[in-house]
Order: structure tokens, then sequence, then C-alpha cells
């Protein structure tokens, strides 16, 4: 094959290629507009809504207490799903498919920084998303670890129920995702839906509170309320937030490689130029030889 045959067929490959990460681009900006606006603006909402939960937990710490103890003993009297295993859950939420961005690597490196720190005697693990079952597998081969499978776009309710009879059995549960800051800037955050730590605060702290609350009906019945209606809210903006931090990634990693293409379009025009200019001084050469031939005659 010739150099400039080498040369035609790598800048179309560069031309496909720009219009694959163009698409690309496309796509996840338009998704990205899509849920933007309804994220950002739930999570003050949610946050002041999970402080109320921690409130709960914090200033009546006795008979929350008192609870999880009947709850260890498994206390017929308590409501089913309020009776928990006394294992804390990890989650880590990745994605089905590829071209992300460095984001799901991001989380990834966050859940595995945070899960070397966890008891594995009380630890279990919840990996979603084909990507971080890879990922998972391929850096802790011998770790059981519990997969399901969830969509990257759109969650259904049937999904969310899934998610929650898994997450009742636990007295912690925390979630690893992407948080989206900007265009970008996305950063990896682990949040608590169980009420520890005000949700999805980077930097988590727990907030005793000197209020005293009244319970009507009663205590059980508010923190059912709280782990099987409020979790799942919370859980769904997880989702959300993940999805928005990975369309954003993706946009920065086309505009990437969008860079990276024109950069090397360019080194192929550069070469394609060279080439023209040794065919030229070849037949120029050529002419040249055939004019001394005549001389000498």
């Amino acid at each position: 094959m010739s150099k400039k045959k080498e040369i035609f067929d790598a800048m179309e490959a560069l031309n496909s290629l720009k219009n694959l990460v163009e698409n690309y681009e496309e796509i996840a900006a338009n998704r990205m507009q899509k849920i933007k606006d309804s994220v950002l603006q739930s999570r003050d909402y949610l946050s002041e809504l999970s402080e109320v939960f921690v409130n709960i937990k914090s200033s009546y710490q006795n008979e929350i207490s008192e609870l999880l103890k009947r709850r260890k003993k498994s206390d017929k009297t308590l409501i089913p799903y309020l009776q928990k295993n006394g294992k804390t859950l990890l989650v880590f939420l990745s994605s089905n498919g590829r071209l992300y961005g460095p984001v799901t690597k991001k989380n990834f490196d966050y859940f595995s920084k945070d899960l070397k720190t966890k008891d594995p005697e009380k630890t279990d693990i919840l990996i979603t998303g084909t990507t971080g079952k890879e990922m998972f597998e391929n850096s802790y081969p011998q770790k059981k670890f519990e997969y399901l499978y969830l969509p990257d776009e759109n969650i259904s309710l049937e999904d969310i129920k899934k998610l929650i009879r898994i997450y009742l059995k636990y007295d912690k549960v925390y979630i690893y995702h992407g948080k989206f800051n900007n265009v970008v800037r996305q950063t990896a955050i682990s949040t608590t839906i169980t009420g520890e730590d005000i949700f999805e605060a980077e930097v988590p702290s727990k907030i005793p509170k000197e209020d005293r609350f009244i319970y009507e009906p009663k205590l059980e019945k508010i923190i059912h309320f709280f782990e099987t209606q409020i979790m799942s809210t919370l859980f769904r903006q997880t989702f959300f937030e993940n999805q928005l931090a990975r369309q954003a990634s993706r946009v920065n990693a086309m505009e990437e490689a969008l860079i990276h293409i024109e950069e090397e379009t360019k080194k192929l025009i550069k070469e394609k130029i060279r080439l023209k200019h040794i065919i030229q001084n070849k037949k120029q050469l050529e002419t040249m030889s055939g004019f001394s031939i005549w001389d000498i005659e």
C-alpha cells in the first residue's frame, strides 16, 4: 500500500471517528440538560429532609438504641422491616456502558478505599451495572458480592422496590456514586440513606441535636416511614445524580477525544503536504535528469 493511500485511509478513519464522537457528545449533552435542573433543584430539599432523619436518630438516641436492641433480639412486636441483620451495606453504582470518562473509575477508587477500612464480617457489597461488576471482579477476584442489573437511563418503580427490600435488611447503607459539580468537574462521593449523615454531604459529619420531638403515633412507625418512603426518595436522587455526573463526564471525554482527533488530523495534513512536496521534487528531478540526457547527446 502506497504512503499516499495510507494517509488517505487514516484521514477517512479519523473523520468517521469524529462524526461518531460528535454524536456521542451531542446525545450526552442533551441527556445531561434534560435531568440537570431536576437534580439540582432537588438537592437542597432532600438534604433538609435527610437532616430531619438525622435529627430523629440523634435527638432520641436512647429510644433509638432501645429500638435497635429489640431489633437484634428479633422482637416479634416490631414491624418486620425494622428487624435488621446488624450489618453495613456498601453499594457501588456503576454503568452498563463505556465511554463515560473518568468518573466511574474515580467512584470505584473511592469505593475501594472505603471498603478496605470495613470489617468484612459486618459488611456486604452490592454492585449495580456490568462495568462495575467487571471492575470489582478484576480487583477482588476472591471477594463475595451481590450483583443487580440497573438500566443506565430510566429506573423503574419496580427497580427501586427491589433495591429497598435489600436495603431494609441492613443497619447502614452507603451509596457510592458520582456527583455533578459543573460540566468540567464531577466528584466521587459516598451517600448514606439510612440517617447517619446529611444526604450527599461530601464531608460527612454527624450533627447531634438538642431538639425534642413528640412522636405520633409512635417512634417505630416514624422510623418505618423514613426507612421506606424517604429512603426510596433519597436513593432515586443518588441514581439521577450518578447519571448526571456520568453524562457530564462523557461530554468532557468526547471533547477531549475531538481535540485529540483534531491534532492527529493536523499531523496527517502535514504529512500529506510533505509527501506531496516529495513527489513534486521527485518529478522535478526526473525532468531535470531527462534534460541532462539530451544535453549529453
